[in-house]
C-alpha cells in the first residue's frame, strides 16, 4: 500500500486599527485548523493465485478393457470345447547352439466323459542341421498319465503326473509339455501375468501365414512359477471360433518354443484314426525299453 504524507496550511488574521485611533492590542485569532480531506487508498490487487488443481479421475483404458473381454470370451468358450483336432507344427531354437528344431504332426484333443484326453502325434522330425527323420514320437495324456513313445529308440515312458483323485488340466500354461491353452480362467491368468495386446510376430516365419487372430502378450508376474525362465508368452486365436491357433513362448535364456495349429476342426466328429492316438498302449517289453513311474509325492 502506498503511504501518504498530509501537511496542514495555518493561517494568521491580524486586526490593524484606523488611523488616529489608538493602537488597541492585537488581537490574535486562533488558528482556523481546515479539515483535512483523507485520498482514498489506493489499494493494488494481489496476485491471484491458481485455483488448486483437481485430480482428473483416471481416464478409462480401451486396451484394457479388450484384454480383459477376450479373456473373459476365451474362459466361456474352453468350457464349451469338447473336442478339437488340427495340424502342429512344433519349432524348438536353441540360443546357444543357434539352432533350430522342427516337429510336424497332428493334435488330437477330446473330453468325453468330462475327462480331457489329448494326443500330440508327431511323424516328421527336422534336426538343426536339416536332416530329416520320419520316427513317430508320440505324447498322449490320460486319466492322469502322460507317456511317451519313441519310435526312433524304442521307448516308452508312463508317468502318473496326477494324485489320484485329483483333477489336473495338461494344457494349463505352465503344466502340460506342449503350450497350447485353452480354456485359462481369466482370474488365473490375470493373477500369474501382465497380459497385454500384441501382433504376429515378425521374427518368426511359421507364424506368418496367421490371419485373422487376435493376440495376448502374457509376461510371468515377479514370484510366480513361471517368472524365473519364462520371459514372455504369446498367445494367439482365431477371432471366430477362438480356437487357439499359435504359441510363442520366449525363455529368458534366448531359447524359444513355438507351435502353430493348422485347420483346427472344433466340436467336430472324431475319427476313428484319432480316437486309436488317444489310448495309451501296451508296446512288448521284449522290443521296448518300458519305464511306468507311479504318482510320488514332491519331497
Amino acid at each position: 500500500m502506498i503511504s501518504l504524507v498530509s501537511s496542514l496550511a495555518l493561517s494568521l488574521s491580524l486586526a490593524i486599527a484606523p488611523p488616529g485611533e489608538p493602537t488597541a492590542p492585537a488581537q490574535v485569532t486562533p488558528p482556523v485548523a481546515k479539515p483535512e480531506v483523507a485520498k482514498p487508498e489506493v489499494v493494488k490487487p494481489e496476485a491471484t493465485k491458481p485455483e488448486a488443481t483437481k485430480p482428473e479421475a483416471a481416464k478409462p483404458d480401451p486396451a484394457r478393457a479388450r484384454v480383459e473381454e477376450f479373456l473373459e470370451a476365451l474362459e466361456k468358450s474352453g468350457a464349451t470345447i469338447e473336442s478339437m483336432s488340427g495340424s502342429l507344427s512344433l519349432e524348438k531354437y536353441d540360443a546357444l547352439l543357434e539352432e533350430t528344431e522342427r516337429r510336424f504332426g497332428r493334435l488330437v484333443l477330446d473330453k468325453a466323459g468330462g475327462k480331457r484326453r489329448f494326443t500330440i502325434h508327431f511323424e516328421e522330425f527336422i534336426d538343426g542341421s536339416g536332416r530329416a527323420d520320419r520316427a513317430i514320437d508320440h505324447w498322449i495324456y490320460a486319466d492322469g498319465w502322460l507317456c511317451e513313445q519313441d519310435f526312433r529308440n524304442k521307448s516308452f515312458t508312463k508317468r502318473q503326473i496326477v494324485a489320484p483323485g485329483e483333477t489336473f488340466d495338461p494344457l494349463a500354461l505352465g503344466e502340460g509339455p506342449i503350450p497350447i491353452p485353452i480354456g485359462q480362467k481369466k482370474a488365473e491368468v490375470l493373477a500369474r501375468f501382465e497380459v497385454a495386446e500384441t501382433e504376429i510376430p515378425l521374427d518368426i516365419p511359421l507364424l506368418g501365414s496367421m490371419r485373422n487372430v487376435a493376440g495376448l502378450k502374457l509376461v510371468p508376474k515377479a514370484g510366480t512359477p513361471m517368472a524365473k525362465e519364462t520371459a514372455a508368452i504369446e498367445l494367439f486365436y482365431d477371432r471366430t471360433s477362438l480356437a487357439p491357433t499359435g504359441v510363442v513362448i520366449r525363455e529368458k535364456s534366448g531359447n524359444r518354443s513355438v507351435a502353430r495349429i493348422t485347420k483346427p476342426v472344433v466340436n467336430g466328429e472324431v475319427s476313428d484314426d484319432d480316437r486309436k492316438l488317444l489310448v495309451i498302449p501296451s508296446p512288448d517289453p521284449k522290443e521296448w525299453t518300458i519305464d511306468v513311474c507311479p504318482w510320488r509325492k514332491p519331497e
